[in-house]
């Protein structure tokens, strides 16, 4: 039998118990509910405190704000990795918007994309790519021409 724990989200605080959390390594029946702080999110997703708050700024994350501090939940998390994946696609923070925005069912769980947008970005890091080799190509002729010839 699992053994369940109950406890807040923040030692001392006076938030409210979130409820039972699995001790195991079983699937918990019960969705965890708890806050992270803005150093957890970025200790977690690597980015820094400024790229959250920066986020927060673009209406892409909505944390609880109690006094100064903010308080991100599970669908903040969510948000933040889906951010993070639009970005590693080569999406503005405009497009990723318009993409987490669009969901019709609550919070989304993905990237709202359409067929012509996957088309159209991969059409553009292919362009783009071309160019860096091209680049690449210059670079290193140049290079070679820098070097001292040996006889």
């Amino acid at each position: 039998m699992r053994q369940l724990h109950s406890g807040t989200a923040f030692a001392g605080s006076t938030f409210p118990t979130q409820g039972a959390v699995a001790t195991d390594t079983a699937p918990c029946p019960l969705p965890e509910k708890r806050e992270w702080t803005i150093s957890e999110m970025a200790r977690d997703f690597g980015v820094t405190l400024r790229s959250l708050r920066f986020y927060e700024s673009r209406g892409l994350l909505s944390p609880q704000r109690f006094g100064g501090a903010r308080y991100y939940s599970g669908a903040d998390r969510t948000r933040m990795a889906l951010i993070l994946n639009a970005k590693k696609m080569g999406f503005t923070l405009t497009e990723t918007a318009t993409m987490i925005g669009r969901s019709n069912e609550g919070e989304p769980t993905d990237l709202d994309m359409s067929p012509g947008a996957l088309e159209q970005q991969i059409t553009f890091l292919e362009n783009q790519k071309a160019s860096i080799e091209t680049a690449l190509t210059s670079l290193r002729a140049r290079q070679q021409d820098m070097q001292p010839r040996v006889a």
